[in-house]
């Protein structure tokens, strides 16, 4: 899924983080790409990754297979395309189907869905 913003990077991040807020899944991590490749002299725009899921999720992941732990959590990514910015996201059903996790895959794919909906109503690039 990607979204197109009709806002600069920063009120699209701060629209992102309501969303989450506001949603079931929780930021695990977040990588600043913008700030981190500053600190060694490199300038890029707008650049972030959100890790996002839910203890609830992961006890149903480990308690069906261990080895899905290499999926969770799972990733937001917003960077900045000129004026406005992108939001991409990776579908994560195939990833947990392979471990008979189907269900968990598209209960956090609609999750995630909804969370971009809100913050980027109508923006969904085809």
């Amino acid at each position: 899924m990607k979204y197109e913003t009709n806002m600069d990077f920063v009120k699209s991040v701060k629209k992102l983080e309501e969303a989450i807020a506001e949603s079931d899944l929780k930021i695990i991590s977040r990588i600043n790409a913008q700030e981190n490749l500053k600190k060694i002299g490199f300038e890029i725009g707008g650049n972030q990754i959100f890790e996002l899921f839910h203890p609830r999720l992961a006890k149903k992941v480990f308690d069906t297979n261990l080895e899905a732990g290499i999926i969770p959590p799972v990733r937001i990514y917003i960077y900045q395309d000129g004026g406005s910015a992108r939001c991409i996201y990776e579908l994560s059903e195939p990833l947990f189907s392979k471990y008979g996790l189907s269900d968990t895959g598209r209960e956090v794919d609609n999750a995630i869905k909804s969370i971009l909906e809100k913050a980027f109503p109508n923006r969904l690039l085809k």
